[in-house]
């Protein structure tokens, strides 16, 4: 009997083909990869390692072999709009389908904490003791979740960011490379936080927060040539 779990990419960009690498390595034995889903793409591009558009989510709910009661979604979309990426997101949801996890093996995940449906958790992060990840999250290589940290859904951790313990996170929202949250910050929904941003405070909805950091260049001197 087989009891592996069919399953299909949404997302046949940059990150759907991020997360095709490591459902491969890591969970060849456990899935049924059908393909990609795309709502942009036509039906049979190739999009890696001999995998195809397979249509639309439309094109799929009227599929019997990739109908929601047949096969789980890899939530893939990309982070160029949040509000873009939400309603991809609703999209799955309002048409029956689960949504599948992918958590790297080397991701570093306390026993007490939970890890919401959907969500993508890449090498090196690390989820504290008490860290609640809403669905379909996003969190890149190195990220680090402090104790009790609070997150909701659909929110993209670049790699590096940090927070400290008991941060509340709403929805929706982007968070840089090596942005760090200090212990007990509360943030909203809708939120863009720019790479390098330090958040040492509450943080209300709908902002764009960006940290300038200015480089400087120097000549080298004789004795460095």
């Amino acid at each position: 009997m087989n009891t592996r779990t069919r399953v299909a990419i949404y997302g046949a960009g940059f990150l759907g083909k991020q997360i095709l690498h490591h459902l491969q390595a890591y969970y060849s034995d456990k899935i049924e990869l059908q393909g990609f889903l795309d709502d942009t793409k036509p039906v049979g591009e190739e999009i890696a390692s001999g995998l195809r558009c397979l249509g639309s989510l439309s094109d799929a709910i009227v599929t019997p072999k990739l109908s929601a009661a047949e096969t789980r979604i890899v939530f893939a979309v990309g982070y160029a709009s949040m509000m873009a990426r939400k309603a991809a997101l609703q999209r799955v949801l309002s048409s029956g389908y689960e949504l599948f996890s992918v958590i790297h093996p080397s991701a570093i995940i306390e026993p007490n904490a939970d890890v919401g449906p959907g969500s993508v958790v890449l090498g090196g992060a690390v989820l504290d003791q008490g860290v609640v990840l809403g669905r379909a999250c996003f969190v890149d290589i190195g990220v680090r979740l402090g104790a009790d940290t609070s997150v909701g859904e659909n929110n993209y951790f670049s790699s590096g960011t940090s927070t400290g313990s008991r941060v509340s996170i709403g929805s929706d929202c982007f968070f840089g490379m090596d942005t760090t949250i200090t212990t007990d910050v509360s943030l909203g929904s809708n939120l863009f936080i720019n790479a390098k941003s330090l958040v040492p405070r509450d943080v209300g909805d709908n902002v764009k927060l960006v940290e300038v950091h200015r480089s400087k260049q120097l000549p080298i001197s004789a004795t460095q040539l």
